[in-house]
Parts: C-alpha cells; structure tokens; sequence
C-alpha cells in the first residue's frame, strides 16, 4: 500500500476532501459544483476544518498521514472486541486476511470509512464497558465525520431507560464539534453550510445508482424483487434493531451482531454504496469468528470469499469475472451477512466460546 500511495499521490476523494476545505476557509461553499477533477464534497463543515488544519504537512504527507490514522484507529477499534494471539485457529487467520483485504480495499482509495468504523466499534465498547461519556464521545466525532452513526447513536441514547449519561456526552460533543466551524465563520454560516451538506446529499442519492441492492438486482434482470428488498430490509433492520436494543441490558446484548445488521442494511439501502464503502462490513468476520458453531464459520468464510477475497488479485482470473463485473458478489455477499446477522441477534448460541462482555 505504500508504494502505492507514494507514487500516485492524492486521488479524487482526498483532492475533494483539499478542496472542500480550500473553499471553507475562503469563504466560499465547500458545497457548490465541484471542479475538473473532484467529487462533490458531501462532508460536515468540521471534516473541512480538520483536513485544512494539516495543510501544513503538505498533501503527499496529509495522505499518508490520513490512510494511517484510518488503519490506527480501524484495528483499535476491532482489538476492542478481538484479541489478536500467535496461536490462532486456521479460520482466525482466514478471516483476519478477509480484513485486511476489505480495509486494503478502502484505504487505497483514501476515504473516511474506515476511521467512522472504528470510532464506531471504540463507542459500542464503551458502551459494553459502561463508560457512556467516552461512547457519547466517540459517535460525536464520527457523526462530524459522516452523518450515519447519529442513527445508531439516537437508537442507544433513546432505548428505554433513557441513558442521560450518553445522551448528554453525545449532545455535548456534537455541540463542541459544530463550534469548531462557528468560531470561524460564525454560528449562523455554520448553520447554513449544514444545511447545505444536506441538500448536496439528498440531491446525490437521487441520482446515484451503485452498488445498493436495488441496482444490483436490476443489472440482473430481477429489478422489482431489488426494490422489493431495498423496502424489506430497511423496515425489518428498523423493527429488529429497536426491540432488540429495548429488550436486552448491555450485559446481555450481542453488539457485534447488531452492529452487522446496521452497517449491512445501510450498505444494501443507500444509493451511494461503493466499493470502498463495505469496510464497514469487514469487522463481522472477526467479531463472528468467536464460535465453535462449523455452520456459522462455513457461511461467513463463504461470505468472506465473496465479499472481500474474490476481489483481490489472486483472484483476478476469467473463472470468477462474472463475479467481480459491477461488483455483484459483494452486494450480494452483504445480503448473506445481513441474513446471518439477523439469524445469529435472535438465535441462541449454546456454543458460543465466551462471552463478548469478557473479551
């Protein structure tokens, strides 16, 4: 990945990421249409004041310096929930490899998700561990990253009792994060630049058809089972995730699996879904690793296969082409994951190694 980076430099996601901040800190709308060679810039007004702080570095080193603290804070973020040991089964080294295939994947295009997936895993460890205020923190910086986590931060903060502990860190932080901007520009500008992400947001899924499951079932030819399921799997994720989350205590709540629910309904539903994007998906393979149940280590290693190997180079050969063309496999792959996460959340799991509260 070094080489990689050093010789090709800034591509067009972390050249939007440079202009957007470019155009924050000149007063202009880091929102507007982007230029020759960039992407609409999509991110919070805070997420431009943290890239423009490192201008300083210069922005061959800024992304060395950003695909490092990705990959730093993702495996923080998984050794919350998996410890890495020399003697590890064979299906821990497969899975550790499917990965970091998935996280190679998304950092060589120099984007934020896997940063937001391992803020994401560092908050729900603290909620496991009951410390509220860091969690509150945690989904607060990587909400001001991607607007995402609020949702599964308002489904923890709101379950029945309210926890005002995490409530409170996490209103605290967001606030502390939206007055970043605000002491440059002023509360009122802030105020509108967010309402301007916001447009530029919605205005994008209205035309972006990618890798959701709706397009994928359409370049199929199954196009109203896609938008069958798109409809499906949102309402059911919704229902499932809520009364699981009110019905269980943390000290009897299978976050790993939950958490596979959200990232792969989120995958499967949004119409901005990409490649890079499934990162978000990568932990379940170690987080579901920890059973002795053969059937579940079966189908998540043919789901690992799938999603994430099939698209490396050792498999860049004519037999597995019609699998990687438009990325179909992987789309297909996370509808496997969500089945199995939503099977695993309610099924009981007698064999299960240990408990993920005493990892």
């Amino acid at each position: 990945m070094l080489p990689l980076l050093l010789k090709g430099g800034p591509n067009i996601v972390t050249l939007t990421f440079q202009e957007g901040a470019d155009r924050f800190f000149q007063g202009q709308n880091p929102y507007a249409l982007p230029g020759q060679d960039t992407d609409v810039f999509h991110y919070p007004p805070f997420f431009a004041v943290l890239w423009g702080v490192f201008d300083i570095l210069g922005i061959s080193t800024k992304v060395l310096f950003w695909v490092f603290l990705n990959c730093l804070i993702f495996w923080l973020g998984i050794s919350k929930w998996w410890l890495f040991e020399r003697k590890q089964t064979p299906w821990a080294w497969f899975f550790l490899i499917c990965t970091a295939v998935e996280l190679d994947i998304s950092v060589r295009y120099q984007q934020s998700n896997a940063l937001v997936t391992g803020l994401i895993l560092l908050a729900l460890a603290a909620i496991r561990d009951r410390q509220m205020g860091r969690a509150g923190i945690y989904f607060a910086v990587a909400t001001h990253i991607k607007v995402f986590p609020v949702f599964l931060a308002l489904i923890v903060a709101f379950s029945f009792p309210v926890n005002w502990s995490f409530l409170g860190s996490f209103l605290g932080a967001l606030l502390i994060c939206f007055s970043v901007p605000s002491f440059l520009v002023g509360p009122q500008q802030t105020l509108w630049l967010h309402w301007a992400q916001f447009q530029a947001i919605t205005q994008d899924f209205s035309r972006r058809e990618m890798l959701d499951i709706a397009p994928c079932m359409a370049r199929l030819g199954f196009s109203l089972l896609g938008k069958i399921l798109q409809k499906g799997i949102l309402f059911i994720s919704a229902v499932v995730m809520v009364i699981y989350r009110l019905r269980n205590a943390n000290d009897k709540f299978r976050w790993q699996y939950w958490y596979s629910i959200f990232v792969t309904t989120l995958l499967l539903v949004t119409p901005r879904a990409e490649s890079p994007t499934f990162v978000w998906a990568a932990p379940a393979y170690l987080l579901f690793s920890q059973t002795n149940s053969r059937r579940v280590l079966w189908g998540l290693a043919f789901i690992g296969f799938f999603l994430s190997l099939i698209y490396s180079s050792a498999f860049a050969v004519q037999p597995f082409e019609w699998f990687r063309q438009n990325w179909t496999s992987k789309t297909l792959a996370t509808l496997g994951l969500w089945l199995l996460s939503v099977n695993l959340l309610f099924g009981d799991q007698p064999n299960q190694k240990h408990e993920i509260t005493n990892i």
